[in-house]
C-alpha cells in the first residue's frame, strides 16, 4: 500500500509547517501560529485519505491490500502526527520566548507515544509476528475506535473551556493539541473505516 504523497515529500512539508509554527510562535503572531498549525492537520489527513481511497473504492491498479498493509500505511501517519506535535512542543517552549511550565512535558509525551507507534510498527512489519496476525490487527483497530472517541471528547471539552483564546503561555499548546487530536482523531477513524471496508470485502468473497 502506497503512502501518497511519497514520504520524502510529506516529511518536507511537515517540516515547512513545523518552521513555520515556530516562527509565528517566537513572533507571537497567534492567527499565523493557527493557520501553520491547520496546514499540517490539512496535510496529514490528506495524505491518510489519498493512501486509503483506492481502498475504497477499489481501484483496479492498486492489487491485493491487507489489513496489515492498511494498518501499516495510516499507522505510520499517526506516528509522524505525534512527533510533528512533540517537536514542535519543544521548539515553542524551548527555542521561543514563550514561557509554559508543562511545555517539555507534553512534547517528551507526545515523542513517546511516536516511539511506541514507531515500535508497533517495527512488530507489525514483520509478517510472521504476533502483531502481525489478524485477531492482533482487530485488537488495534479497536484500540483507534476508543482512540477516536476519547480524543474527541478532549477536543469538545478544549473548545467549550475557551482555553484556545486564553492570555497565558499556553496559548500555543491549546493549538497543538486542537490541530494534533483533530489529525490523530482523522487518522484513527480512517483506519477503522479502511479494516471495515477491506473485512466486508473479505466477507463477500
Amino acid at each position: 500500500m502506497t503512502l501518497r504523497p511519497a514520504l520524502p515529500l510529506l516529511l518536507t512539508t511537515l517540516a515547512v509547517a513545523l518552521i513555520a509554527m515556530f516562527l509565528a510562535a517566537g513572533a507571537l503572531q497567534k492567527v499565523e501560529a493557527a493557520i501553520a498549525a491547520a496546514v499540517f492537520v490539512f496535510v496529514i489527513v490528506t495524505a491518510a485519505i489519498r493512501t486509503n481511497a483506492p481502498v475504497w473504492r477499489r481501484a483496479p491498479d492498486v492489487g491485493e491490500i491487507t489489513a496489515r498493509d492498511a494498518m501499516i500505511a495510516t499507522t505510520r501517519l499517526v506516528m509522524l502526527s505525534f512527533l510533528w506535535c512533540g517537536l514542535a512542543f519543544f521548539a515553542i517552549y524551548l527555542g521561543t520566548s514563550i514561557r509554559w511550565q508543562h511545555g517539555w512535558e507534553y512534547g517528551s509525551a507526545m515523542v513517546l507515544v511516536a516511539g511506541a507507534y514507531a515500535y508497533y510498527l517495527s512488530r507489525l512489519k514483520d509478517p510472521h509476528d504476533d502483531w502481525s496476525k489478524p485477531q492482533a490487527i482487530e485488537r488495534m483497530v479497536r484500540f483507534m475506535t476508543y482512540q477516536a472517541f476519547a480524543i474527541a471528547g478532549g477536543l469538545i471539552w478544549l473548545i467549550s473551556s475557551g482555553k484556545l483564546a486564553t492570555l497565558r503561555g499556553d496559548w500555543a499548546a491549546n493549538q497543538l493539541f486542537l490541530a494534533g487530536g483533530f489529525a490523530v482523531m482523522c487518522l484513527s477513524a480512517i483506519i477503522v473505516k479502511t479494516n471495515s471496508t477491506l473485512a466486508e470485502r473479505h466477507a463477500a468473497n
